[in-house]
């Protein structure tokens, strides 16, 4: 996995950015809000085709333009592709997906092309949130590589969305709400196997990544405790519900509903963790999606590594070097590079550095 090239118009603070990259660790250096970590969303978003900052897309476009695009040329798998994406801001928000000049229609059909793995301060969400954070971790690390997931994540919502709209209405025949039961029931089911398969083998992954990174003091796991058990359960429970979710509106059981527990035994990592103890496990599942898009795939995926190596002690900065050196390519911010010079610069790879200044980007001196 290799990103060649990538041109931004109209995307956050760029206004016209093109870079091509010759090097497997590339660094973007600048002071705080001059359009770093803009870079490093635009290259995420031919994994993800999603930001992982913001969930309103108009906030990718530059203030007061019509339209951003994002042009990428990257190798995966030992093929060459080009990947554009452009949003017009537009009453009905047009978005337009394209792979080696084909119009992609459905999400799903752009999925698994380019794979790459996000590390930021952000993260630590994931560990303090809880529940709906976790979720949101696991379904976009899942959809990320699993067309099927992503089809059936997506109608599930989508049914979801009509249950509960029918829900909210007044004096509805409950023959409206529960004709959706059936097809969520369907969902659900598919998706509780992929997750419940997923966390099992995150969890193995993890619990080694952790050990070496706290060396042995923090025995934390991943649990999967799904919301319902089995179809059988999730038809009771809609159906014994029924009363109660018309009172409240909405859909009180299903796949939305579950929980991912990161802790030990009953204890959650959100409740009583360190600051450093929070940090390690976030380290460590972010490294365990790494390593399982490698074992799949065998193909490493893109790294990018928004300005957190800083913050890490010395034994999580050596785990972290010695991660990078596994990787095919990965990209930095940061503000300082010659405080991440004694440890990135030992590394035997090639560097590139570009200097960002208020949206403007310009090759800087090697490392």
């Amino acid at each position: 996995m290799y990103l060649r090239r990538i041109s931004l118009q109209n995307f956050r603070n760029h206004d016209q950015t093109s870079l091509e990259f010759r090097s497997r660790l590339i660094f973007f250096i600048g002071n705080n809000g001059e359009g770093k970590t803009n870079l490093l969303e635009s290259i995420s978003l031919l994994s993800y085709l999603k930001s992982f900052r913001e969930s309103d897309e108009n906030q990718l476009l530059k203030w007061d333009s019509p339209f951003t695009f994002v042009r990428a040329e990257f190798e995966a798998g030992g093929e060459d592709f080009v990947f554009e994406y452009g949003i017009e801001k537009s009453q009905f928000k047009r978005k337009k997906i394209k792979i080696n000049g084909e119009v992609i229609k459905k999400v799903s059909d752009s999925v698994g092309y380019f794979r790459s793995v996000i590390l930021s301060p952000p993260d630590i969400q994931i560990i303090e949130f809880g529940n709906v954070e976790r979720r949101r971790f696991l379904d976009s690390f899942i959809s990320s590589t699993n067309k099927y997931y992503l089809n059936q994540l997506i109608e599930y919502n989508r049914l979801l969305k009509q249950r509960n709209s029918a829900l909210k209405r007044e004096n509805i025949p409950e023959r409206e709400i529960v004709i959706w039961n059936e097809p969520l029931i369907e969902r659900d089911f598919e998706i509780r196997q992929i997750r419940e398969q997923t966390v099992a083998r995150l969890t193995s992954y993890f619990e080694k990544n952790l050990n070496l990174l706290s060396q042995g003091k923090d025995p934390f796991r991943i649990t999967y405790k799904p919301n319902v058990s089995s179809k059988e359960e999730h038809r009771e429970r809609l159906a014994r519900n029924l009363r109660k979710d018309i009172a409240i509106g909405y859909t009180s059981c299903g796949n939305h509903r579950d929980e991912i527990p990161i802790g030990f035994e009953d204890k959650d990592l959100s409740s009583f963790g360190s600051q450093g103890q929070k940090r390690s496990a976030v380290i460590a599942l972010k490294t365990a999606s790494f390593q399982m898009i490698l074992e799949d795939t065998g193909e490493a995926p893109v790294l990018l590594i928004d300005d957190i190596i800083r913050e890490l002690d010395v034994k999580r900065r050596e785990y972290f070097v010695n991660l990078i050196s596994e990787c095919g390519q990965a990209f930095f911010t940061t503000t300082d590079l010659e405080g991440i010079k004694d440890y990135i610069g030992s590394l035997e790879m090639d560097k590139e550095i570009f200097v960002v200044e208020n949206g403007k980007v310009s090759r800087g001196k090697d490392v």
